[in-house]
């Protein structure tokens, strides 16, 4: 059972968490929700021709975002 409190965590701590707590499912559903939610997943669309330059697109915004957490 854990103690852990994933609604005080900000979305980056939590995703440490996850990493350190790979056996904890019920952290890795929160956080995919609250990524999710946070418009953080990305997804491609493979009939989409320029898929590759979307993705990186998406990756680079995303990592300019998580570094003000």
């Amino acid at each position: 059972m854990t103690t852990a409190n994933y609604d005080a965590m900000s979305l980056n701590e939590l995703r440490r968490y996850v990493l350190t707590h790979r056996e904890d499912i019920i952290a890795f559903q929160v956080y995919v929700d609250r990524s999710q939610a946070a418009g953080r997943m990305i997804s491609i669309d493979m009939s989409d021709t320029q898929w590759e330059e979307n993705l990186t697109d998406k990756i680079q915004r995303i990592s300019v975002e998580g570094e003000s957490d």
